[in-house]
């Protein structure tokens, strides 16, 4: 978690990476897009930005987000078109927010998006402490039913992406066939998943081939298997995401 426009060396970083050939995506909320920003991004061969955009209307979009500006975040989203910055659009389906899943697809497809990501919410971090965030099982269902819809409609001019595995599926398919990615956090250390606590190795103090390692091993992990399990039957374990357990 966390917006990355906010730590005062972000723009030095995109820079160095960006120089040394790496392929950058970032995420971000879209409130610091500015003209000099979304040059900058450019400038340093940023493949793609991923917009937050909670709502297809001010009143949704700031019930989501309350420190958030709609208007704002649209434009910053124009910006990036405008300097040939590749944007994608991710939407966090809430109680109150879920009904407009399919108009903020069809915004992100006028703006010129290039794909719209979109999932069931993840009670973790502050989404975990806000009581009937959730949607209901049957708002997911016309949720999921519409993007299926939206996926087909856009077909070839728009990709649309809907995750429907809940986090215990998802992480015992990680654990199964474990993805060819990790999460590097600010301090160096390297995490199996955003959505769990584990931590797999640390770059700081390990080559990137030894901590590639740890991570494969780390997806057989007991430890993981039996989180997962607990996680089943308690899902307020996830309110402990930030509290690393090293493997």
């Amino acid at each position: 978690g966390g917006e990355p426009f906010l730590h005062p060396h972000f723009m030095e970083m995109v820079a160095f990476l960006g120089a040394a050939g790496f392929s950058l995506k970032i995420e971000t909320n879209g409130r610091h897009l500015t003209e000099a920003a979304c040059s900058g991004l450019r400038d340093h061969g940023v493949r793609a930005v991923q917009v937050s955009l909670d709502g297809a209307s001010p009143e949704v979009y700031r019930k989501v987000r309350p420190a958030g500006d709609f208007e704002r975040t649209l434009a910053g989203v124009r910006c990036l078109r405008s300097k040939g910055v590749e944007v994608e659009v991710n939407f966090v389906p809430t109680a109150f927010s879920v009904h407009e899943a399919a108009a903020v697809a069809d915004l992100a497809f006028r703006e010129g998006v290039s794909a719209f990501y979109t999932g069931r919410l993840i009670l973790a971090g502050n989404a975990s402490r806000v009581r009937d965030l959730a949607p209901t099982e049957e708002q997911y269902r016309g949720f999921f039913e519409a993007m299926r819809a939206k996926a087909a409609e856009y077909k070839g001019r728009m990709l649309v992406r809907c995750h429907e595995l809940g986090i215990a599926e998802e992480v015992r398919c990680r654990m199964a066939n474990p993805a060819a990615l990790f999460v590097i956090i600010p301090d160096g250390r390297v995490k199996l998943l955003n959505a769990l606590p584990f931590v797999c190795g640390d770059l700081r103090e390990q080559s990137l081939p030894s901590v590639w390692k740890a991570f494969l091993a780390g997806w057989k992990s007991p430890k993981v298997a039996r989180f997962v399990s607990d996680f089943e039957r308690d899902p307020a374990l996830l309110q402990g995401l930030h509290r690393w357990i090293r493997l």
